[in-house]
């Protein structure tokens, strides 16, 4: 019985990362080979088809990087959270600023209480192998024909990967929820103070996110030679943009 294969020490990005670069390069090859794609329009589809396996292939790889940036994430609103709750409560209901920042801090702790949940259970389920113990569960019961009520290895992991995804899309739309709930209830908290704390406070918050945005698009590599070219192709074959009607 062959040994399985060692785990990649790699990190998932540089995987990702090499993973797409490899279908970049598939379908490079596919369009140079004799038999491949003739015409433009079907070098252009071959190109579109290996992007997309390349996109999914990179989805997967950094999907557990995904699930352990969203944890620390919602582990860090949840404790702001109870934190600024247990500290207004001691206060009261002194103004409407202090009413408003209770409410938006009431309303996103149990949405990011919810998003980690989802987030572990997620995870924990893959790590597991629920899927595989329930089976073999029903198998260790003597179920009579019980793998005919189960879906193929291969469909199981395939529920896995979309569980995974739709995962992570449900969750990031309760973390932005969940912090802009938490900007508003800050916001509100120090208008109680004064109201040009609370804009300071809003304007910082907003040139944090453009500062993180900039540092992000500064760094992203050039784009190589052969994505330029692969695009220039593309405007060829769709030829000069069409005029209006003249009036």
């Amino acid at each position: 019985m062959s040994e399985p294969a060692p785990a990649d020490p790699r990190p998932a990005s540089e995987q990702a990362r090499d993973a797409a670069r490899a279908a970049a390069r598939d379908a490079a090859r596919q369009a140079a080979r004799p038999d491949g794609p003739a015409t433009p329009a079907q070098r252009l589809e071959a190109e579109a088809k290996a992007a997309l396996r390349a996109d999914a292939i990179l989805v997967e790889r950094i999907t557990p990087w995904l699930f352990e940036v969203g944890t620390w994430v919602f582990g860090g609103l949840i404790a702001f959270n109870i934190l600024l709750i247990s500290a207004l409560v001691t206060v009261g209901p002194v103004g409407t600023a202090v009413r408003v920042s209770i409410t938006a801090f009431a309303c996103g702790l149990p949405l990011t209480v919810a998003g980690m949940c989802v987030l572990r259970l997620v995870k924990d389920m893959k790590e597991v192998g629920l899927d595989d113990l329930t089976l073999q569960a029903f198998k260790d019961a003597g179920y009579p024909d019980a793998e005919s009520y189960f879906p193929d290895p291969r469909e199981r992991k395939a529920q896995q990967g979309k569980r995974s995804v739709v995962a992570l899309w449900y969750t990031l739309g309760i973390a932005l929820a969940g912090i802009v709930l938490t900007v508003t209830g800050l916001v509100a908290a120090l208008w109680y103070m004064a109201w040009w704390i609370g804009v300071v406070a809003l304007a910082v918050a907003l040139a944090s996110v453009g500062l993180v945005a900039a540092v992000f698009m500064q760094t992203q590599p050039r784009q190589p030679p052969a994505e330029n070219e692969a695009k220039r192709r593309l405007r060829d074959a769709q030829g000069p943009p069409r005029r209006g009607p003249d009036r």
